[in-house]
């Protein structure tokens, strides 16, 4: 955990970030990881906590002849499920 305080209620917001199919994946994450790091959880003003990558579910889809501003997300079928730990 990075600033995850004990008992702390948190909210779990998703991102989706478009990258080129031949993107290298670690590369992809350094830089994420860079953005979230310097601008967010190093921070003291940020509400950045932790953050994962979602490595199980990385789909490619097709832009169109003339791609629009969010066109490649209205591709995706994406849903999440949220699960509570067994006790």
């Amino acid at each position: 955990m990075h600033a995850v305080r004990p008992n702390q209620q948190v909210c779990i917001l998703t991102i989706q970030i478009a990258v080129a199919a031949d993107a290298d994946p670690d590369s992809v994450a350094d830089e994420m990881s860079a953005l979230l790091s310097e601008n967010g959880i190093c921070s003291d003003d940020s509400h950045i906590l932790d953050w994962r990558y979602l490595t199980e579910y990385q789909p490619t889809v097709t832009a169109g002849d003339d791609p629009e501003e969010g066109e490649v997300f209205g591709l995706l079928d994406f849903h999440l499920t949220i699960t509570t730990p067994e006790e």
